[in-house]
């Protein structure tokens, strides 16, 4: 039987903590952006290595899927009413529109099963995933756990905002490669879910003698998406890129009234990956 020393996966995994570290530097600004995966249903061999680094992306369908939820403005007792710029940032926090890099590594722990991680500008995902060899295809099922910086204080939030949260996400991936290995391409279906708290900051930020006032933001956010990746190189470089869209659900609080989100969005993502 297979024995796997803690020490094996934390090897593994220093390169590409490396590269978290470089990115999270040089990206102080929470910027949003997609999460792709960006690897093929097969899993690394035992004990081999990969680093990568790219760029990816969320683009909203509709950029106005956020809506109130309750609240009269005018009546007794109403919940204060919310403006477009509430709207906006519940959206933000959640879909996350934009553009971020995109850097990871991961490492193949033996018996067809590989470890990850990976950061995108405001994620740290950890994932854990096992193959299937289906007799030429694959099929892997894996589990991501993300730690989510919405808003970080002294980033993209000087005036004091700070939302943070985690979730989990589970995608299933069908793949093919060709013999060699010189291109691969994966699809299927991924599943997640977020929750988000913490405060956003309402008042000028113009006036230094102004305290700006912070307001509680609260969401629960579920995604149903799907994704289609290629890769492509030989031996121990390769370029991979990766479509997936996503509706994507939320609900929650902003300064004690209620708001959804209905939103579709497509989330891009490339890299180039480095295998030893």
């Amino acid at each position: 039987m297979l024995r796997l020393e803690p020490s094996d996966v934390l090897r593994g995994l220093v390169p590409a903590a490396r590269l978290l570290s470089v990115a999270m530097l040089a990206s102080t600004a929470g910027c949003a952006g997609g999460a792709p995966l960006l690897h093929p249903a097969h899993v690394l061999p035992e004990g081999e290595v990969s680093v990568a680094g790219g760029l990816s992306g969320t683009f909203l369908l509709d950029p106005r899927g956020a809506s109130e939820t309750s609240g009269t403005p005018g009546a007794p007792d109403a919940e204060p009413a919310l403006g477009a710029s509430d709207h906006a940032d519940f959206e933000h926090l959640t879909a996350a529109s934009g553009i971020a890099p995109w850097v990871g590594g991961r490492v193949g722990l033996g018996g067809s099963n590989e470890a990850g991680l990976t950061y995108t500008g405001r994620t740290v995902r950890l994932d854990g995933r096992h193959a299937f060899d289906l007799g030429g295809p694959a099929l892997s099922v894996g589990l991501g756990a993300s730690a989510i910086m919405a808003r970080r204080p002294g980033g993209d939030a000087p005036d004091g905002s700070s939302v943070y949260g985690g979730g989990l996400d589970i995608p299933v991936l069908l793949g093919f490669r060709s013999s060699g290995d010189v291109y691969a391409l994966w699809l299927g279906p991924r599943v997640g879910f977020s929750l988000l708290r913490g405060s956003l900051s309402r008042g000028s930020g113009t006036d230094p003698n102004q305290t700006p006032e912070l307001i509680d933001v609260s969401a629960r956010h579920l995604q149903l998406g799907f994704v289609l990746g290629l890769r492509a190189g030989f031996r121990h470089l390769h370029v991979a890129v990766e479509v997936g869209g996503a509706y994507h659900r939320a609900d929650g609080e902003l300064n004690g009234a209620a708001l959804s989100l209905d939103q579709v969005a497509l989330a891009p993502g490339g890299g180039l990956i480095i295998t030893f």
